[in-house]
């Protein structure tokens, strides 16, 4: 797939992601970012994004617990306070290839726990947990979860107290809860940024 040029530009190229569409250039390690001109309201999100390219905290290359390079699968007292070893992409697919064969082997692909939960600015086809899952159905199935750690266990309990999700889901203005409403329990979700992010990219 081509990156779409924006008309105008030979260096731009268009992107998207959960903070809505914009435009890239790179000028050697600098990166700047402008918000689409088609989008009426771009989100201040936007600006993160040369920072996050190679912030510190990103993880540049795979890495795998000491103590598990070293004694393999199992117990481990090091466990939670190891050091992490940067190895080469061929070193860690060989490892988690390894380690997928012996665990179906030993307990069945109900031991294998399909949980990647990173979304980042993922869009739909590099969602992570759509990949995992897609893998490892090609091997034989996994384990799964349900709902997401944003609703936590209120994706379950909330249909069983208040309404089903469907209702609950529904978009209520801020003119319609003043008017029915006499209190309102917020638990950090109703942040103005908030309303900038869509998920799967816009």
């Amino acid at each position: 797939m081509k990156l779409l040029r924006h008309p105008g530009s030979s260096s731009e190229r268009m992107h998207s992601s959960h903070w809505g569409s914009f435009l890239v250039s790179q000028h050697g390690e600098e990166l700047k970012v402008r918000a689409s001109p088609y989008d009426p309201d771009p989100s201040d999100l936007l600006r993160n994004i040369p920072d996050a390219a190679r912030h510190h905290a990103r993880i540049a290359q795979p890495v795998i617990r000491r103590g598990w390079l070293e004694r393999g699968p199992g117990p481990d007292a090091r466990r939670g306070k190891d050091a992490y070893v940067p190895v080469s992409w061929n070193e860690a697919l060989d490892h988690a290839a390894a380690e997928l064969k012996r665990v179906r082997a030993k307990h069945g692909n109900a031991a294998i726990f399909g949980g990647s939960y990173g979304w980042s600015s993922a869009g739909r086809y590099h969602h992570a947990q759509s990949q995992v899952h897609r893998f490892l159905n090609c091997i034989g199935g996994y384990t799964s979860h349900v709902a997401t750690y944003s609703a936590g266990a209120s994706h379950i309990l909330l249909p069983r107290i208040f309404a089903p999700l469907p209702q609950l889901r529904t978009a209520v203005t801020w003119p319609d809860i003043a008017a029915h409403t006499e209190l309102v329990v917020a638990f950090g979700g109703i942040a103005v940024k908030n309303t900038a992010v869509g998920a799967g990219g816009v």
